[in-house]
Parts: C-alpha cells; structure tokens; sequence
C-alpha cells in the first residue's frame, strides 16, 4: 500500500494525535476485540535482564484505564510469550526496528497485539492508542501499525504568576496533555503581578496565593509519572515587579531616575545575588528537569537602550567588553544566567524580541548552547528566525498567531480557536515577518525546530475563571496536538477531528 491508501483503509480507525503507517498485506483479515480472558502481559526480556519497576508501574497504571473501560477486567502479569493467547495485549520492552524516535511504538495486530516500544513514554502512547481505538470502534482491524511524532516537543506554557491555578488544576491538565499525547508542561510562575511559588530563602517574594514546595513536589511527581517533561520558567532581568516590589533600590533606573518597570539593574552585585538566589533554589526543586526558561523579554524598552548608559558603562569598566554597549551588558547577563543553569544539568531556554536586533551592535554573543522560544516578530527590528539558525540556536514555535491564549483578550489578541490552528497553521510555520513574507519550513521538519508550545497567558486574571480557562484551551490546544504529532491535515474540519476524538474517550 502506499502511503495515502494506508490512511484510507484505516481511516475508520485513524484517532486524534496517532500517526499511522499500516501495514496489512502479510495479514488475514480480522479484527481484534479483548475477549473475558484477556491479559495484559509484560514479556520478559530476551537475556534474563530485568524490567525497570517504573515500566511496570506505566502498564499497570495503563492497565487501570483499560479496565475503566471496561475493555481488560484481569491482572497484568509478567511473562513470556509462550504464555499470550488470543485476545491478549502483549508488551514488549525494544525499539521497533525502522522507527527512531523515542516516542515511536508498533503495533501487531492479529489474533493477540504485540506493542513494541523502547521507552516507557512509548509504551504509554500505544496502550493508549489501543485503549482509543477499542474505544471509537468495535475491536482494532488486523495489521501492523507504526507510530511516532513529527516533534519532538509537544508542549502547554501555562502563567501562573499574574493568575493563581490551584494544584488540582494543574494535575486535570497534565491527564489531559498526556491523553493527547503533549510531553512539556512549562510553568511560569514569577510576573509583575504575582510570585506564586513558594519561596523559603526568599519568603518576602510570594504573593498571597502561592503553590507549596510540596504541592509542587506532588505536581512534579504526576508529570514524572505520565512521562510529561516539566520547565519551571523565572524570567529575568525584566519581569520582576512583584519579587522587587520591597527592594526598590535594585530596579534598573533611566538617565532620569525613573526606574523601568520590574527590571533588574543588573550592574548592581547585590541585586544579581538576589535572583541568582531564587534561581538556585528552583533549579534544586526541579532537579531531573532538562529546561529552565530564563525569560531574557521586555527587559527595557530595547529600542531605548540608550536611556541606560551605565550598561553601557558597566560592559566596558566592569566586563571588560572593548567598546562594549548597553546590549552587551544585557547579552552577558543572559549567558551568566544560563552558565550557571548549565552547571547545574539545565538547558537554558529564552525569548527572542531582544536578541540580534537590527540596528544594535551586539559584541557579546549569546552562547549558542540556549535555546530560543521564538514567539513573535512584530517589531521589523527583531530578528528573524533566520538569525537565530545561522547563530546556531535550536528553537520552540512559540508563534503568538496562532498559539496565545490571552485572558480578556489583552493587546489585540482574539482567543484562539481549533478551527484557526486546524486549517491554517502547521509545525513549521513560525510568526511572520509582514503579512506577505512568511517564516516557513516544510516537511521533514529541520533539526533545529525542536516543536511546538501553546501558552496561557493571564493578563487579565479576572477576565476568567480556571474552569472556564480549561474549556477555552480544550480545542485549540487538540487541533496543536493533532498536528504537531501528524504533521499533516487528515480530516476536512476541525470538527471532524473533534467527533472522532469524542468517539476515541479523549480527555482532552
């Protein structure tokens, strides 16, 4: 079969976030449907090397959603495969030959399913399909199905600093990321109107509301339990209102005096101690995550360095950067920030718009081992993605287009729809430079785009309740999740993809 006959043979059986390639020719025709003797069975690696208890646990905790629904009534156990029979789910721990992501699973489908995934995360997203499709349908037609995602990373940025989420909020989000199949869940917790995650080495910084060490422990344990990769996300030097609402004397003031709002004088000692402070204690809390967002954003105005002429200063005197600017006081700070990070096992991750900006003469380079979180272009001064590749940066489509979920609908946005991100957007579409001459890469994606990140932003913290921000990020955030998996429109509407979702049981 070719490539277009294998999604019209199995359309009937296509779900959301599943990107089939099936193979049938070396099958009889059938359809598998568990039966009341049905096991779930854990085949025991070739060598007599032990299974991980966590990929136990993914079965068992899988098994669990099977059994809900009524579909897999007995035990898991482990064995060999002697032992399967029909009607059996049988799960083997090895890469499927031919499929490199980590994500990647096969499916055979006969008599009995054979799932073969190399990772646990793997093993989770093909029960899951099975537990879909059984779901949709009356049993799962013989074949081989091959899985894996089109992006790598799949991801939901939520702003909890300007609005407070409660712990049970954020975990209902978490099941529902993982039904659609989405791996990072990025955290943005300190904003000029709020600092809501518990501090003890800097307790005058929380705002009234605030989530506990523990209840963020609990948080951290769930999205390790669902495979859900986490990226606390402290943005400085800007963005700082409320931990520098008592510490007045460590804002970064204008050749005036006005001090710029939230921003950190980062010529002064005592004020970069304090933030690096606040850093090392979330890198703690963190620890096992691969990111930390550093922020980098709305820092000043930055077509207004100038009005700041001891950066300028401190670059020079202080740096020791020949000919320095106030851009390279700022870029160095930046690369302090992720240097330190990196000691600690993070990969730092920064905003765009004050990076290689035209017209500014950047002597410091950013290190080209941050990775750039590309969200919009609309001044024509900030650079383009372009830019960022020939530095050497990878980057996250963060495209504000199509991905901003703005509470009250703040600075122009419109809240995004599914049927917008459906018919229009696709992984390598990245926010435009003017409204003809788009930021666009085909498939196969390059290895730079790294993937894709829907973002809650809550400017409006009022404009909204948490339940009612949960049902408006509901469609958008599956019409991203579809795409960004498949990378390729399979139905002719939104709705459509909705209904079969609906039929499949998704959460999300």
């Amino acid at each position: 079969m070719n490539h277009s006959t294998e999604q019209d043979a199995y359309r009937g059986r296509s779900l959301p976030s599943v990107r089939y390639t099936v193979h049938d020719e070396a099958h009889a025709e059938g359809v598998w449907y568990p039966n009341p003797a049905s096991a779930l069975i854990l085949l025991h690696p070739e060598g007599g090397n032990h299974l991980p208890d966590t990929l136990h646990q993914t079965v068992d905790a899988m098994r669990e959603e099977f059994e809900d629904a009524g579909l897999l009534p007995n035990p898991m156990r482990a064995g060999g495969m002697e032992e399967a029979d029909e009607g059996d789910l049988v799960v083997e721990w090895a890469s499927p030959a031919g499929l490199e992501h980590p994500e990647a699973y096969r499916l055979d489908i006969g008599s009995m399913v054979r799932l073969t995934a190399g990772t646990e995360q793997a093993v989770r997203h093909g029960l899951r399909t099975v537990r879909q499709l059984l779901t949709a349908g009356e049993g799962i037609p013989y074949g081989v199905i091959d899985d894996q995602p089109v992006l790598g990373e799949r991801a939901l940025h939520l702003d909890i600093g300007r609005k407070f989420y409660p712990q049970a909020w954020i975990l209902d989000r978490l099941r529902e990321m993982s039904e659609l199949k989405l791996n990072t869940l990025q955290l943005h917790f300190s904003e000029h109107e709020g600092f809501t995650f518990e501090s003890e080495r800097h307790p005058e910084v929380m705002a009234q509301q605030y989530l506990t060490k523990s209840e963020i422990r609990e948080i951290i344990a769930e999205a390790k339990r669902l495979h859900i990769a986490l990226i606390p996300s402290l943005d400085s030097p800007g963005h700082l209102g409320y931990a520098l609402r008592h510490r007045p004397e460590w804002l970064l003031h204008d050749r005036d005096g006005k001090p710029a709002r939230g921003a950190l004088d980062i010529t002064n000692p005592e004020a970069v101690a304090f933030v690096m402070e606040l850093i090392d204690e979330y890198a703690e809390l963190f620890a096992g995550s691969a990111y930390f967002h550093i922020g980098g954003d709305e820092f000043i105005d930055f077509s207004h360095f100038a009005d700041y002429p001891q950066l300028g200063q401190y670059a020079r005197d202080t740096l020791g950067i020949e000919g320095g600017s106030e851009v390279d006081a700022y870029v160095a700070y930046l690369n302090t920030v992720a240097q330190r990070l990196e000691s600690q096992g993070f990969v730092a991750r920064v905003w765009n718009d004050g990076l290689y900006r035209e017209g500014l003469e950047q002597k410091v380079a950013l290190k080209t081992s941050v990775q750039i979180t590309y969200w919009t272009k609309w001044d024509p001064k900030m650079a383009t993605v372009q830019t960022f590749i020939d530095k050497g940066h990878k980057l996250v489509n963060f495209n504000d287009a199509y991905f901003y979920y703005v509470l009250g609908e703040h600075a122009g946005y419109r809240y995004p729809t599914g049927e917008k991100i459906y018919a229009d957007w696709h992984p390598g579409r990245l926010p435009r430079i003017a409204e003809d001459e788009p930021q666009e890469w085909s498939a196969p994606y390059p290895s730079w785009l790294l993937g894709c990140t829907f973002s809650v932003w809550s400017d409006k913290p009022d404009a909204q309740g948490v339940e009612e921000v949960a049902a408006g990020i509901r469609e958008p955030l599956r019409a991203m999740a579809e795409l960004a998996w498949t990378g390729e429109k399979r139905w002719d509407s939104y709705e459509a993809l909705a209904e079969v979702g609906r039929l499949a049981g998704l959460r999300g």
